[in-house]
């Protein structure tokens, strides 16, 4: 079977779609390494930016785990962590001991930081604190009166669908919409949120008309977040989801100068509690709480995508895993936090290269098939 299951790979290599530039070196350097420790030093190479963390780091002791063995999949240099959960249970788990990535290690997980953020929202729909997704952000948030995210709709906004800035939007425009809201660059000490979504003119298109994926629909939903709570959407995060779930008790997360969380990314927490997230939400799902219905709405109200059989959810992909519509978070270079309801089982990886030896394991059912090998 794993041998099918490596020329299915090979045949079937996902290439993730991202706006970055770099390879695995530069991923590598910028994006991985320096937030193992961002939280002391509070450097982003040679620019000084802002940093919440939660909780006290703790080291946890090496888990035992079943023989399950699946290093025939996830063994290659650029894969820096992979877990399998199979009902409730870690199964399977493999670190990049060359580059010293542990249990205990905290890992960046590009835009999978995302559903954090949907997390959020959703956690304060179900407090009563927002009454509808259909109502408009102004209503929540006096800060974006004055920018083209007022009249935009929560839900709209989830699904990368607001419409508001351009799909012709270039690399340089997207490189400092992010420059602004962390303070990089000549923007150093002077990250604002705020700022960096009003460098968009107006509305481009209809809302609700076409999915586009952008940073600027996350940066307003987190500066709703931070005006309608007066906390930033990191603690309500934390607080509302984390905490229950979480075996080190430590997150960090990027803000701006003014405490307003950079949700587009940034989210950093070990690769064990990544896949605890995962499990969190399925769980959710399956009890059907109210957040678990936020989850599965976000599944079932999907919008399409320029991606042929993908669509987007509530700041989440949605894959069909074997004709089922599926829960994924997504991450450049090959990061995946896959939510299986159907087989009770969560896959969650970490690469820094999305065409490494064996693909990124998400085409024709791959990791469907992998799952079902989880005894």
């Amino acid at each position: 079977m794993f041998k099918l299951l490596l020329s299915l790979a090979i045949y079937f290599s996902f290439i993730f779609i991202s706006y970055a530039d770099h390879g695995p070196k530069k991923m590598w350097k910028r994006q991985i390494k320096p937030y193992f420790n961002l939280h002391e030093t509070n450097m982003m190479g040679p620019f000084k930016i802002n940093v919440h963390s939660y909780g006290e780091k703790q080291n946890l002791d090496a888990i035992n785990l079943k023989k399950e063995n699946f290093d025939n999949i996830f063994k290659d240099k650029f894969n820096l962590a992979a877990l399998i959960r199979k009902n409730n249970e870690l199964v399977y788990a493999r670190y990049n001991k060359k580059r010293n990535i542990d249990h205990n290690t905290i890992l960046h997980g590009m835009s999978m930081s995302k559903t954090a953020l949907s997390t959020a929202i959703g956690s304060l729909l179900c407090d009563g604190k927002i009454a509808s997704l259909n109502d408009e952000l102004g209503k929540y948030s006096p800060s974006l009166a004055n920018t083209p995210f007022s009249k935009i709709s929560i839900k709209n906004t989830l699904q990368m669908n607001s419409g508001v800035e351009p799909i012709q939007s270039d690399y340089k425009f997207r490189r400092k919409l992010n420059q602004i809201a962390q303070g990089l660059g000549r923007h150093e000490g002077k990250a604002n949120m705020l700022k960096a979504i009003s460098i968009l003119n107006g509305n481009d298109r209809e809302q609700g008309s076409k999915h586009f994926y952008n940073s600027s629909d996350p940066f307003a939903l987190s500066i709703m977040i931070s005006d309608l709570t007066n906390k930033p959407a990191s603690q309500i995060f934390y607080e509302n989801a984390f905490k229950k779930f979480s075996k080190n008790k430590f997150m960090h997360w990027v803000s701006d100068k003014k405490g307003v969380t950079v949700a587009q990314a940034r989210l950093t927490m070990t690769a064990v509690d990544w896949s605890n997230f995962g499990q969190f939400i399925h769980d959710e799902m399956i009890n059907n709480t109210c957040l678990g219905k936020f989850y599965k709405e976000g599944i079932e109200n999907a919008v399409e995508t320029k991606r042929d059989g993908v669509r987007y959810g509530y700041q989440f992909w949605v894959y069909e895993v074997n004709g089922v519509p599926t829960l994924t978070m997504t991450g450049h270079g090959g990061f995946f936090n896959v939510i299986n309801t159907t087989k009770n089982t969560i896959l969650t990886m970490f690469s820094v290269d999305e065409k490494y030896k064996y693909g990124n394991l998400f085409s024709k059912g791959m990791i469907s098939k992998i799952a079902e090998e989880i005894n």
